[in-house]
């Protein structure tokens, strides 16, 4: 008994699944905020009918700062007259390494379609979730994946015979190293290594304490967060306005008055900045655009010259606190 196998028709597409059938795609995340360094559950269910036993792992392109473990796989398959019918299941483990908000590109998925008799592709919807600061203990500590590595090559023979030919010897002047110059060189030498030496020792004293590091770049941190408010005030984009602000001013506060986010208040911002010698009239202004600020992330209704004096005021305070505290 012999059986005829005819090809595919049709252009097989870049991410074709090997699926012959018909199938659904779904994919969703356990959830939608979590801590530095926990971790985030991407699951990708296949359904559907054919020989969903050879599906391939979906090709996902994900951001670099977010770390990617090995699917963990699971079939749930039933063999009928109709073929095989079922489902099939990665499960993907994310860890954020980074604050911030991340996203999930679409995903495409491509299979025969035998009832059409045609390449179909399935698109996923973006998924999204948030990873915020945790604990003060966790939030300086990054992690990154391991580096990639090549195979050792044989390059050949690198031992040569010695040559039986006579060279040509020569007497030389006077060597290099009994002039003047030769010692004027070892000197500027020896001096431009102690100042490096010097400089590298200061600067692993400096970037040895984290909080004195988070203090010096608090000011370019929330300069950042300005900028991103500002672009979202002109793009008219009002949530992520005030959330950015709110960024800006609680970073800051928290990298300048050294005060972990868990315990970042009110109450511990006003005292640290009276401490600080900040005027009492500062620091109810800017409890005022603090206020403002978290009234409008959930009854926004102010105007776009509201929205205005808000940024205005939150780049002076912290102008002001830079030129006073530095």
């Amino acid at each position: 008994m012999r059986i005829k196998v005819n090809p595919l028709p049709g252009i097989k597409p870049d991410d074709f699944s090997g699926i012959v059938g018909r199938i659904t795609l779904n994919s969703s995340l356990n959830k939608d905020t979590v801590n530095i360094n926990d971790a985030v559950t991407l699951k990708m269910i296949i359904a559907g009918s054919g020989n969903l036993k050879m599906a391939s792992v979906p090709a996902m392109k994900l951001p670099a700062d977010l770390e990617v473990y090995d699917p963990k796989v699971a079939d749930e398959l039933k063999n009928g007259m109709n073929g095989t019918t079922g489902q099939k299941t990665f499960e993907y483990l994310l860890i954020p390494r980074h604050y911030g908000d991340f996203k999930i590109p679409p995903v495409t998925y491509s299979y025969f379609n035998v009832a059409s008799k045609q390449f179909e592709k399935i698109i996923t919807p973006e998924l999204h979730f948030y990873a915020r600061k945790g604990t003060d203990q966790n939030a300086g500590i990054t992690v990154y994946g391991g580096v990639s590595k090549e195979d050792v090559k044989y390059l050949g023979k690198d031992i040569r015979f010695i040559s039986s030919k006579p060279g040509l010897l020569r007497k030389t002047g006077n060597l290099f190293s009994s002039k003047r110059s030769f010692y004027s060189a070892y000197a500027f030498a020896l001096i431009i290594f102690l100042i490096v030496l010097f400089l590298r020792r200061e600067h692993i004293r400096r970037n040895s304490d984290l909080s004195a590091v988070r203090n010096r770049k608090a000011g370019k941190v929330a300069g950042k967060r300005l900028k991103e408010a500002e672009k979202c005030l002109k793009e008219k984009q009002s949530d992520k306005f005030y959330e950015e602000i709110l960024k800006a001013l609680w970073g800051y506060l928290s990298d300048k008055l050294d005060i972990p986010v868990s315990e970042l208040n009110r109450s511990s911002v006003v005292n640290s900045l009276t401490e600080k010698g900040i005027a009492a009239e500062e620091i109810n202004n800017l409890a005022t655009v603090i206020d403002k600020c978290e009234y409008a992330r959930f009854a926004p209704s102010s105007s776009a010259e509201e929205a205005e004096k808000i940024y205005n005021e939150a780049a002076r305070f912290i102008r002001l606190f830079e030129n006073l505290i530095g």
